[in-house]
């Protein structure tokens, strides 16, 4: 009979965990504050040599992240990978992209999804510069492949 008794306390005193986490409110984040950027007010930095960059939302050099990226016109980076999935949107000029099936021309409007590790190369063509959104899933980093 004693041990019935101790299951049935143990028992009760489960539930009670059980309904009291159940019934606790859900922690949650604060949610984004909105955000108008104009165009003069962006602020674009140099992440490569003619390679600028405005990070939009989130941090690329910790965690998933949306910018927009400036190539200066005929900037080339070379056979490289990354090791995150990135999304493109060309806003302006032609992106030139070559992930081994050939050099692909990229106008306004065209979009890219490029899986991690993909070796690529990626430029601004000769005509104009470069302008695309871009959001990466993790980390943005180009390893150069030699």
């Amino acid at each position: 009979m004693k041990l019935f008794g101790r299951i049935a306390n143990i028992l009760v005193l489960g539930l009670f965990i059980f309904f009291a986490l159940a019934a606790a409110p859900v922690s949650k984040k604060a949610a984004p504050k909105d955000m108008v950027v104009s165009a003069d007010q962006m602020r674009f930095l140099e992440v490569m040599p003619g390679i600028s960059k405005m990070t939009l939302w989130g941090d690329p050099a910790k965690g998933p992240y949306g910018a927009i990226t400036r190539f200066k016109k005929g900037t080339k980076v070379e056979w490289h990978t990354h090791p995150h999935d990135i999304r493109a949107v060309v806003i302006s000029g032609t992106m030139l992209y070559n992930n081994g099936s050939g050099e692909q021309r990229l106008g306004p409007g065209s979009f890219l999804q490029e899986r991690a590790s993909i070796k690529h190369t990626t430029a601004a063509s000769a005509e104009s510069d470069l302008e695309f959104f871009e959001e990466g899933a993790g980390p943005f980093a180009v390893k150069m492949i030699k």
